[in-house]
C-alpha cells in the first residue's frame, strides 16, 4: 500500500492559504489492462490526444501526424505535417482538444499544445498554443495563444496544459522547482476559464487564477516525473515517469471534484519504454502514447 501526501492550496483574495491531510491509496495492479496497438517510426513522441475516431500524434517541435483509429486495431494515416508553431522549443508535451472549431465543417475542433520547455519561445515560456488543423489534415494554423505570466514562481521547469472539455476549463500542470529534485519539488494544479476563440491571444495574471494546489506523491521512492495530462469524469489523469527501474512509468488518478487521489497505475504493467500522453477514447478506454508506440488501456474502475 502507497501514501499519498495531499497538500493543496486555495487562493483566497490573492493568498494561499496551505492545509494537509494523508491518504492511503493502493497501487494498482489490477483495475486496468493495457495492450500495445502499434509501433510508430523511430522519433521524440509527446502529446497525443484523440477526438471521435481521430488520433493528433505530436512529436518534439511539433510535427503532427493524424491518424484514423477503428478502435481495434486498424491506423490509417491520413496526414503529416510541421504545426504552424513548429520551433526547437516547442517540446509540444501535450496536446488537447478543445471544443470549438474554429471554421464550421472543420472535421475536428482546434488543438491546444503545450511547449512545455526550459527554454522560452519569442520571450515568452510554456505558451500554449491553440492551433487549427486543416480539413486536409496537411497543414495547421495558429489560432490563439494562451501564456501565464508567472510573476510568483509558482512553476519550476515546465507548465503544460489539458482542456476540461465538458466544463470548458483550463487546467496547469507542472513542477515547481524540478522534476528531479526530489527534496524540493512539489507538482502544482492551476486553473483558469477556457478562452474562447474570438478573444484572440491571452495572458493570464494571478488574477484569473480560478484554483491552485500541490499534489504530492509521498512514499514513492523515485522522482515523479511528469509526462501527459488527460482530464475524464472529473478526474486529471497524469502519466508519469521514464519507463525505467529508476524512474517507472505510474499513472496518477486524481479527483478533481474532491481533491483526492483515486489511485495509482503501475504502468509497467503491459507496456514498455517512456509513456508520454494519455487520451480519453471511449467508454473506460484509453489511448497512451509512448516512444515505444501506442498503447490501450482499459480502465475498470
Amino acid at each position: 500500500m502507497k501514501r499519498i501526501l495531499l497538500t493543496f492550496a486555495l487562493l483566497v483574495s490573492g493568498v494561499c492559504s496551505l492545509a494537509q491531510s494523508y491518504v492511503s491509496v493502493p497501487l494498482s495492479t489490477d483495475t486496468f489492462e493495457n495492450r500495445h496497438i502499434t509501433r510508430f517510426e523511430k522519433a521524440n513522441y509527446q502529446g497525443m490526444d484523440c477526438w471521435r475516431h481521430y488520433i493528433v500524434s505530436l512529436q518534439h517541435t511539433g510535427i503532427a501526424t493524424v491518424w484514423k483509429y477503428d478502435g481495434k486495431d486498424g491506423l490509417e494515416r491520413l496526414g503529416g505535417f510541421n504545426l504552424a508553431t513548429h520551433d526547437p522549443v516547442n517540446h509540444s508535451n501535450v496536446c488537447s482538444f478543445g471544443v470549438e472549431k474554429a471554421v464550421p465543417g472543420d472535421p475536428m475542433p482546434v488543438i491546444y499544445v503545450s511547449q512545455c520547455h526550459k527554454k522560452p519561445y519569442q520571450g515568452r515560456k510554456d505558451v500554449l498554443f491553440v492551433e487549427r488543423i486543416s480539413p486536409d489534415f496537411q497543414s495547421s494554423s495558429l489560432v490563439q495563444t494562451i501564456h501565464f505570466d508567472d510573476v510568483d514562481g509558482l512553476f519550476g521547469y515546465a507548465l503544460q496544459w489539458v482542456v476540461d472539455r465538458q466544463h470548458r476549463l483550463l487546467y496547469g500542470f507542472g513542477n515547481t522547482t524540478g522534476d528531479k529534485d526530489v527534496d524540493h519539488n512539489k507538482h502544482r494544479v492551476i486553473k483558469f476559464r477556457l478562452p474562447k476563440l474570438s478573444e484572440g491571444d491571452i495572458t493570464f495574471t494571478k488574477a484569473d487564477i480560478l484554483e491552485t494546489y500541490t499534489v504530492e506523491a509521498h512514499g514513492l521512492s523515485y522522482a515523479t516525473i511528469g509526462q501527459g495530462l488527460c482530464i475524464w469524469n472529473n478526474k486529471l489523469m497524469m502519466p508519469t515517469g521514464l519507463g525505467t527501474e529508476k524512474y517507472p512509468s505510474y499513472l496518477f488518478v486524481w479527483d478533481l471534484k474532491k481533491k483526492r487521489p483515486v489511485e495509482v497505475l503501475d504502468m509497467s504493467i503491459g507496456t514498455t519504454g517512456e509513456l508520454e500522453d494519455l487520451a480519453h477514447f471511449r467508454c473506460r478506454r484509453f489511448l497512451v502514447q509512448g516512444q515505444d508506440g501506442l498503447f490501450e488501456l482499459k480502465y475498470r474502475k
